[in-house]
């Protein structure tokens, strides 16, 4: 089986046959990530998507955290930089329309963007260990990445109010109840579980797959964009009074 791996600013690409496997890489600080990082992964999911030999994408980690959302230390460099030109917004306008089917193999906490990225992946397995952060609003911004819109749509609006307002944090067998998941496994399972979906998704007729996902995703994928849009700018405009947790 060929494989073929790469490394890019915390970002580790591997090419296992049709299955381009993206490792957020940065265990050190909780693969927390930094506009180079986010770059990488834009380049990489846009190479993928015009790439005839690859058929689908995981995103996972290397550690036992998958991502704590944004590196803020990040944020000051960029306040003189126009939000669309900013890698983070660039990331969240091309996962949201990459067209072939996308895993994620979730190992340990996902928090903040860390979450939301996965509301727009197909398949997401986790390990027993995983638990999901939502702490927006709790550190006096919006949520991001389309989630005020794809969550009340996939959980209800009261549902998605607790968890978005209240900054729930919910455990791996209360997201899977839920329908955020789709499996949960051992974390030294996780990966050979994640990539078994990959392979089936790889195994069927590609034409198929992509209609398929295009027509699910019908005309969402503009207007998700235009609320990630939205949200950026109310991000924006709060910025200024964001409530960092203290240090213990």
């Amino acid at each position: 089986m060929p494989t073929m791996t790469t490394e890019s600013e915390y970002i580790s690409t591997t090419l296992i046959d049709s299955i381009l496997v993206l490792t957020l890489n940065r265990p050190q600080k909780k693969n927390a990530l930094t506009p180079c990082m986010y770059w990488a992964l834009v380049h990489a999911l846009k190479s993928a998507q015009t790439d005839d030999h690859i058929n689908v994408v995981m995103i996972t980690n290397s550690g036992d955290y998958f991502c704590a959302g944004n590196d803020v230390g990040g944020f000051e460099t960029l306040a003189d930089t126009p939000y669309r030109e900013r890698p983070g917004f660039n990331f969240m306008m091309t996962l949201a329309e990459f067209s072939k089917p996308l895993v994620a193999a979730v190992n340990g906490s996902a928090v903040g963007l860390g979450v939301t990225l996965l509301l727009h992946c197909d398949i997401v397995c986790a390990s027993t260990t995983t638990q999901l952060s939502f702490p927006f609003v709790s550190i006096g911004l919006v949520p991001e990445f389309g989630s005020t819109a794809l969550l009340p749509q996939r959980l209800g609006y009261q549902k998605a109010a607790e968890i978005l307002m209240l900054g729930k944090k919910l455990k791996a067998a209360e997201a899977l109840e839920l329908g955020l998941l789709n499996t949960i496994v051992a974390g030294d399972t996780l990966y050979h579980q994640a990539l078994e979906y990959c392979k089936a998704f790889a195994n069927q007729p590609r034409g198929a797959v992509l209609a398929t996902k295009q027509l699910m995703k019908g005309n969402e994928v503009q207007a998700i964009q235009q609320r990630i849009d939205a949200e950026t700018q109310a991000i924006n405009r709060l910025l200024p009074n964001l409530k960092l947790p203290e240090k213990s």
